[in-house]
């Protein structure tokens, strides 16, 4: 038997399951839909040319999905010709989606409690690609509390919400993350790798991830991963808050304990 034979024989299967997939994914969809995420909560409104940049994507191209994106719902044009913000349409796809996260409203009291004590703003999170997105938030009255939101993104490499994340995952979902990075280039790739491992080690050490200064130099944060009660989806819950306010020991010493328990009580 010839090498070639050998190499066709071994990549076969693989290269035949990816051929049946690729036969069910439809490009212009998926193009549609990566116009609407790549808008974020603090933007008020996006160009043709500016989604474009966010999509990389010939603004031509983007210019026909703004158009039918508009007449469905889902955007809206804000200046003739000019900037548009996300519809109406797509309200209604996140109000579903927010209404089957039962987990929030037992979740709150217990969240809200934490971030009174601690002086901190509390939330959970859910992954988006490489992004991890609030889906619920508690502040405390602190004038420093962090001013976040449902709907908010935080990065899935520099995150301690999203460090908690990844270490909870799944082998196969951490792969399809980390060749989520490596097709941006080489730097996501590392990071998203390194931001494993701390995750890891921070696990072992500690029982949570943890970001100090990481993601924001004069931010403070440590979270935990939980696949939430009858349900399958992984989510993420951190606590955190300005370093001014928020030391790094405070959050080890006194509300890491209160973290685990609040995720150990929403998962079991």
């Amino acid at each position: 038997m010839q090498d070639s034979d050998i190499n066709q024989e071994g990549s076969a299967p693989a290269d035949l399951a990816r051929s049946n997939e690729e036969r069910y994914f439809i490009t212009a969809l998926a193009r549609g839909l990566e116009v609407l995420a790549c808008f974020r909560a603090a933007d008020k409104s996006l160009s043709n040319q500016q989604i474009a940049e966010r999509c990389g994507l010939p603004k031509s191209t983007v210019t026909r999905f703004t158009y039918t994106l508009t007449r469905l719902g889902y955007l809206l044009q804000v200046e003739a010709g000019g900037k548009f913000t996300l519809g109406t349409a797509t309200l209604a796809l996140g109000s579903s989606m927010l209404a089957r996260l039962d987990i929030r409203q037992m979740a709150r009291p217990m969240m809200q409690e934490l971030a009174d004590f601690s002086g901190t703003t509390v939330s959970i999170a859910v992954r988006d690609r490489l992004s991890m997105i609030y889906v619920e938030v508690c502040r405390s009255t602190a004038a420093l509390s962090l001013s976040l939101q449902v709907g908010s993104r935080m990065p899935l490499a520099a995150s301690a919400i999203g460090r908690a994340y990844l270490v909870k995952a799944g082998e196969q979902e951490r792969k399809e993350i980390l060749s989520r990075s490596q097709e941006l280039d080489e730097l996501a790739y590392t990071a998203m790798r390194d931001a494993l491992a701390k995750g890891l080690k921070d696990y072992e050490q500690f029982g949570c991830a943890t970001s100090f200064g990481e993601w924001q130099k004069d931010v403070n944060g440590i979270a935990v991963g939980f696949y939430p009660i009858g349900g399958s989806q992984l989510m993420s819950i951190n606590c955190g808050g300005p370093a001014s306010s928020v030391s790094q020991q405070f959050l080890l010493d006194e509300a890491r304990p209160r973290l685990l328990e609040i995720a150990k009580r929403l998962e079991s």
